[in-house]
């Protein structure tokens, strides 16, 4: 969609109207103008360098209750007939009273199971664990936890979380797990009582009121142990 004159469009991203200062034109490998906000402006342009389809729109998982991007989601139908919106993670860990893993009948005559999905792909289901939401491209580091100004939580690789920063619409960035256990000194298979004794010596040296320790030693700290127990 086109902006013409004062006229507000339609970011073909996420489908938010916006107005012409704030949108801008990106021209796609097939030559098409797609017309996007500022926060679909990165994704349309790593589209370009990927070749990926550019369409931020987003839906609710019907599982988890996680907002994902329209293309990610399937719909399945389950054996009473109710029919969910489901992300890759919840797909595949939908129920199966018939206890087949496979989700094939014994007779080898295709998918029945709890669950019966509406289409079917050639592609195997990308995960959100290797993925950089932004880009797409797939990261081999630990992503950033980012959450946005406008409260949404976004797992982001280096250098878009870089520039999400740098367009200052980033509220926060969660520490990363292997940060957090380098600053308490445990490895990653540590256990929670490990973990709880390397956090009581870490915070006892970095307390302000020792002379080994300061505020920002002891926040810290404190960060990278809260960090760890959010992977409990």
């Amino acid at each position: 969609m086109a902006v013409v004159g004062n006229r507000r469009a339609d970011c073909e991203g996420c489908g938010r109207t916006v107005s012409p200062e704030e949108s801008t034109t990106v021209t796609m490998p097939n030559g098409d103008e797609v017309v996007c906000c500022p926060d679909c402006e990165p994704h349309a342009r790593a589209a370009v360098r990927t070749g990926t389809a550019f369409d931020q729109r987003r839906a609710t998982c019907d599982g988890c209750t996680g907002r994902y991007l329209a293309t990610e989601l399937e719909d399945v139908v389950l054996d009473d007939g109710t029919a969910l919106t489901c992300c890759p993670s919840c797909l595949a860990q939908a129920p199966d009273p018939d206890g087949d893993d496979d989700g094939s009948d014994p007779d080898g005559g295709g998918a029945t199971g709890s669950r019966t999905a509406s289409h079917t792909s050639t592609s195997v289901p990308d995960t959100d664990h290797d993925r950089c939401r932004q880009c797409h491209e797939r990261v081999a580091e630990e992503r950033f936890r980012v959450t946005t100004i406008d409260g949404r939580t976004e797992r982001l690789c280096s250098d878009c979380t870089a520039d999400a920063e740098e367009r200052g619409i980033v509220a926060d960035v969660a520490m990363r797990t292997t940060r957090a256990r380098e600053v308490l000194g445990v490895d990653a298979d540590a256990s929670d009582e490990a973990i709880r004794e390397a956090f009581h010596r870490q915070v006892k040296r970095a307390h302000p009121d020792r002379q080994s320790g300061s505020q920002s030693a002891f926040t810290l700290v404190t960060d990278a142990y809260e960090r760890l127990r959010e992977e409990d």
